[in-house]
């Protein structure tokens, strides 16, 4: 097995497990809003806070990974992250959980830009789709799928909430250990490091122009992934964080059966981030990102028209859509789209870009939102949410220019330097997708 590989992996394992001390907080919230006294609204404040400080996390830590390092600041930040988790089984007030959830997203923000950037930048050209998507995939398998049903089952063997972030928040640290004498800087960022600690001052060109890492704001696809994230941020925040309470208070399932539905969206995620990611790498990014809006959107629908009474086993289908087609556009818009298009030294900003975004606007404000329609409309108002932000992927992707390796050489025309910028910027600086 090769270096890139067994970095992937290890990168996943921490990736899902750093979801999982996320997700989990949606998944136990009946208990924990019960024991608590949440509204819907509260809990919406409580999902989104910790999506507004992981907006920050990821901008600062990105930019401070491509300075002095990814490896370190992937180790350090998951294990804060780790350390926040845990803490949050102590909390007793809602004031509390806000601090406590908002620390945790700041520091859960900053593995991900620099996972993503590394691994692009070490995998082959034709095989970057398939290994970003292994950390989408292992957010869904451990997060979504395997979380569900190990998160209930603590909450049932110890009758409190409390005990399953003392328990689910030990792996992450421990692989943050493992990584931190596995992993070496890729080779644009050791190459940065040496010129520094020479004296030297490190100039990133591009098809021959000089370029600072704000430029990559001047690409086209860092834009429109930029704009995509939020609606594709809300169909995870706002399905993960309110599908749990939809199942338990609306259709009546108890939470052994809730676990189970959402392992299956979680299994849907894991398998979908892996096709579409490998997928994408033939058929392009720009079609498989079509493709899961319009797909996420026809089963989110599903899902809210389903009547009162429907048998659990029934949800299990739409619930495996969902996450199949609304997580399997994550390796795409947040990898590969952006970042292909840009020179590798820039890469983990480049990811960090949309990524901040989508937790501000789609992690952070959307669930907020869903909270306050839910406690006005009723729990059925948030799915419909996810609904219109699975069209609104489908509209936006089409403004994408296909970065794919294997897609653009069968292409008759293909992309020019300047279709990679935005119009203000072409002419001025000739680029191409790597």
């Amino acid at each position: 097995m090769k270096y890139y590989q067994k970095l992937a992996i290890l990168l996943a394992l921490l990736w899902g497990f750093i979801a999982l001390q996320r997700i989990v907080i949606a998944i136990i919230m009946p208990a924990i809003a019960e024991e608590m006294k949440f509204t819907y609204t509260d809990v919406g404040f409580v999902l989104a806070i910790t999506g507004l400080t992981w907006a920050f996390g990821t901008i600062i830590f990105a930019a401070i990974g491509d300075k002095i390092g990814r490896r370190p600041v992937i180790v350090v930040t998951a294990i804060l992250a780790a350390v926040f988790s845990w803490v949050t089984g102590f909390v007793h007030t809602l004031g509390g959980m806000l601090t406590i959830r908002g620390i945790l997203g700041f520091f859960e923000g900053g593995p991900w830009a620099p996972s993503v950037s590394t691994l692009v930048e070490e995998s082959p050209p034709e095989k970057r789709g398939l290994t970003v998507g292994y950390l989408s995939a292992s957010f869904m398998l451990i997060g979504v799928a395997i979380g569900p049903i190990v998160a209930t089952w603590i909450l049932g063997a110890y009758g409190s909430w409390r005990p399953v972030f003392y328990i689910l928040s030990i792996p992450a640290a421990v692989l943050a250990v493992i990584i931190l004498f596995f992993m070496h800087e890729a080779p644009s960022i050791a190459e940065s490091l040496r010129m520094r600690k020479s004296g030297e001052k490190k100039v990133i060109y591009h098809q021959g122009q000089k370029m600072r890492l704000i430029d990559v704001l001047k690409f086209k696809n860092v834009t429109v992934s930029t704009v995509n994230s939020i609606p594709v941020m809300a169909v995870l925040w706002v399905y993960t964080g309110f599908s749990a309470l939809f199942l338990f208070k609306v259709h009546q399932f108890n939470m052994g059966q809730v676990g189970i539905a959402l392992a299956a969206s979680g299994v849907g995620g894991c398998l979908g981030v892996l096709s579409m990611g490998g997928l994408s790498d033939h058929i392009g990014r720009k079609t498989a990102m079509i493709i899961c809006g319009l797909l996420c959107a026809a089963s989110g629908a599903a899902v809210a028209l389903l009547p009162l009474g429907t048998p659990l086993g029934v949800f299990l289908a739409p619930f495996f859509f969902w996450g199949f087609f609304g997580i399997g556009t994550f390796p795409l818009y947040l990898g590969t789209l952006p970042t292909e298009c840009v020179p590798p030294e820039c890469a983990g900003t480049a990811a960090s870009i949309p990524t901040g975004v989508g937790e501000f606007l789609g992690a952070s404000a959307m669930p907020a939102l869903a909270g306050y329609l839910a406690d006005k409309l009723g729990l059925v108002a948030p799915v419909w949410m996810t609904v219109i932000a699975g069209l609104l992927i489908a509209l936006i992707s089409l403004f994408y220019v296909e970065t794919a390796p294997t897609k653009v050489a069968k292409m008759k025309i293909k992309p020019s330097g300047d279709d990679y910028l935005l119009p203000p910027f072409r002419g001025k600086q000739p680029t191409s997708a790597r």
